[in-house]
């Protein structure tokens, strides 16, 4: 199941396009039926969030919190033979930031919300950037998952 939480009063979002957009990467991603949390905040919560869990107190797009502990990439997928090991996870995403964003490099929210959404995915599927390997791996998942996203033609920005 796909939880969407709007927590934040800046920016109005079509909530219920936007669960059907995440459904539709979650298939892309070959998690279709695996729950994920998302949750739309303010850039104040996300700051604490970054300070109590990276230890960076600053405001950030988008946080990532897996369900499950993985050494690499996805190897959760085999054990998960129960529904409730069907979790991937919550993703924060701080609303005054992404707009802030959008504005300066001129994209709307349409176009680079399923960016970020994929991007928080593949955090939750447990891929990171931390070295370069890591980085090329995970990019290249993100743009596998958002070329699967853009082909289906039924899939409709928000």
């Amino acid at each position: 199941m796909v939880l969407v939480l709007n927590q934040q009063r800046l920016v109005w979002l079509p909530l219920r396009s936007i669960k059907r957009q995440i459904e539709t990467l979650l298939e892309c991603s070959g998690y279709a039926g695996w729950d994920v949390g998302v949750h739309f905040i303010d850039n104040q919560r996300i700051q604490h969030l970054n300070r109590q869990y990276r230890m960076k107190d600053l405001a950030t797009d988008i946080l990532s919190f897996p369900f499950h502990e993985t050494t690499s990439p996805e190897s959760f997928r085999a054990q998960a033979v129960t529904e409730d090991d069907r979790n991937l996870g919550d993703m924060f995403l701080a609303m005054p930031y992404i707009m802030h964003h959008c504005r300066a490099n001129g994209e709307s929210l349409t176009d680079h919300l399923p960016v970020l959404l994929t991007h928080g995915l593949c955090h939750l599927m447990g891929y990171d950037h931390e070295h370069e390997a890591d980085y090329l791996r995970m990019s290249s998942r993100e743009k596998d998952i958002l070329n699967k996203l853009r082909s289906r033609s039924s899939v409709l920005p928000f």
